[in-house]
């Protein structure tokens, strides 16, 4: 048994409107896929700032650790009183 024209013609309508609407959820779902790679990727771009942010302040650290205090401009009791800086030396006496 056949539909009548005007049923078959509204279920076309509403076949196309669906196949619409499913194009359209199709691109909605690419578009919020893309953001969330970009979200991803920004995300994953911080942690490697961090890391690299905390490398570094060890790394700062180390080698702060393997200088004497005189050297990094702090104040030392080998050099008490005397120039601080790059013009401080050890007081030594020639005999």
């Amino acid at each position: 048994m056949e539909l009548p024209a005007f049923r078959r013609e509204g279920s076309n309508k509403h076949i196309k409107g669906c196949e619409r609407a499913s194009q359209q959820l199709k691109f909605e779902i690419r578009a919020l896929n893309n953001k969330e790679r970009e979200r991803a990727a920004k995300l994953s771009s911080l942690h490697d700032m961090e890391s690299t942010s905390r490398a570094l302040d060890e790394e700062e650290r180390e080698i702060e650790s393997a200088f004497p205090s005189s050297i990094r401009g702090e104040p030392s009791s080998l050099y008490a009183g005397g120039p601080q800086g790059s013009d401080a030396r050890p007081q030594t006496s020639n005999f």
